[in-house]
């Protein structure tokens, strides 16, 4: 899409502002509002942005000392600039349209630490090697019937679930939900984001809604976007969804997992499948796994962002807990779905849905390509229960230790760089050290009485 093409979709949709900008560190849509009139008159030239939305929490807690957006610098401007194949009229907000940006320097650089770029870093090697990626974020989510005030009345604690019970795959119950998830559902479509399914999962409340594969970039946009957009749709209903990886103790979490393919880029033919094959697996897919499982722990600070994230990893929760691949086996890391050459791919059941999709779907996709650059062979495929194979290497059980292994590994400086590698890192440590100060429930359930 052009300026002018995208003046006449403003047009013809009545469209009165556009919500303009990108992912930040930890996957959330941030931006401004402008009018259209002001859009289409600065859109190609770029909008500025203070680079705070790079130096703060999740929290807008602003950290103050990370390599870029500090106090030292004065938080200054960068700009963004809309893809305009991004484009959308926003189907549940009359007069409203959305575009994703990326990020540049005043000097007009691509910005080395945007996660959009760090994704778009990768996707340029995959195709430089020959490969297409096609990839999409399988989330699952919970629902709520509160608003931003009870769950502050309620400190976000007994909240009331959208659907009591656990009821997994209940048809009669999904259907009591339709009001609100069938918004979801016809909102994502008509706003460009093609929902293939959805179903209750193993929890109150809770659904998993699959969307549609495609592109790697396209797939991340898709995801940060529905993401927000489902929060918007829900507070319209009176709910409120969560992403967090883990909720509570003694329920499942949420998983993220992504599911991935390589395509040959001068045609239509999967990279993956190889009729002769054993299990119909091409020697591509084959180092592609080795190359994931190898590069897991290192990487594991993109997978598993948060403090929360790696409170899901828990034995015989459908949550991984080793580095194992397996076919068609849920109890891996790793699930391989050889099916058909059409849907041959690879489930990564490791990240949860506090995803940044970028980060965690570039991660991915480094690593499989390492795993094809480097001619890796993976262990042989766990058959069984994956929570029972006492010898294979556990994932990384804490953000500590996978800040530890991330800031060491050389696979991530190579595939990502250095600034963005630096950054991350720091914008970690911030989380860790956060945490470090908190005095929680737990801890006065445990210890008041009784030291």
């Amino acid at each position: 899409m052009d300026i002018k093409a995208a003046a006449e979709l403003l047009r013809q949709q009545n469209v009165e502002t556009v919500r303009i900008g990108g992912g930040d560190m930890d996957g959330v849509y941030r931006g401004k509002r402008v009018s259209a009139d002001h859009f289409l008159a600065t859109a190609e030239e770029g909008f500025p942005q203070c680079n705070v939305i790079f130096g703060w929490d999740i929290q807008d807690n602003v950290i103050g000392a990370l390599p870029y957006s500090n106090w030292e610098t004065g938080f200054g401007d960068i700009v963004m600039r809309p893809d305009l194949s991004t484009l959308a009229v926003v189907p549940w907000e009359e007069g409203s349209a959305s575009v994703v940006c990326d990020f540049y320097t005043e000097a007009g650089e691509p910005l080395a630490i945007a996660p959009r770029f760090i994704l778009q870093r990768v996707v340029r090697r995959a195709l430089d090697a020959g490969f297409r990626p096609v990839m999409a974020a399988e989330l699952e989510v919970r629902f709520f019937r509160e608003d931003q005030e009870s769950l502050r009345a309620k400190s976000f604690s007994d909240l009331r679930p959208l659907n009591p019970g656990l009821n997994c795959y209940s048809i009669h119950h999904a259907s009591i939900d339709e009001p609100l998830i069938g918004r979801v559902r016809r909102c994502m479509n008509d706003y460009g984001i093609t929902v293939d399914a959805y179903n209750r999962e193993h929890g109150a409340g809770m659904y998993e809604i699959n969307l549609h594969h495609t592109d790697a970039v396209r797939a991340a946009d898709q995801t940060m976007l529905y993401k927000s957009g489902c929060k918007e749709i829900a507070a319209q209903m009176g709910a409120v969804p969560t992403f967090m990886a883990k909720l509570a103790d003694g329920i499942d979490g949420c998983g993220g997992h992504i599911h991935q393919s390589l395509w040959h880029a001068d045609g239509d033919e999967s990279a993956f499948w190889d009729q002769g094959g054993d299990y119909h697996l091409s020697p591509a897919l084959k180092h592609y796994l080795a190359g994931l499982l190898a590069t897991l722990p290192e990487l594991m600070l993109m997978y598993a962002p948060n403090v929360n994230s790696y409170k899901r990893f828990v034995p015989w929760t459908w949550a991984p807990t080793n580095l194992t691949w397996g076919l068609d086996n849920r109890t891996v890391a790793l699930r391989v779905i050889a099916s058909s050459p059409s849907a041959i791919r690879v489930e990564n059941r490791v990240p949860g849905a506090d995803i940044n999709p970028y980060l965690a779907l570039a991660a991915s996709l480094a690593g499989g390509l390492h795993g094809i650059e480097s001619a890796l062979e993976p262990p042989p495929p766990t058959g069984g229960n994956a929570y029972e194979i006492s010898d294979a290497e556990p994932i990384p059980r804490s953000l500590p230790e996978a800040l530890e292994r991330f800031r060491a590994s050389e696979v991530a400086r190579n595939w990502f760089g250095d600034d963005f590698v630096e950054q991350y890192a720091a914008f970690r440590q911030w989380e860790v050290d956060q945490h470090r100060l908190a005095v929680t429930d737990w801890e006065r359930r445990r210890y008041f009485e009784m030291v």
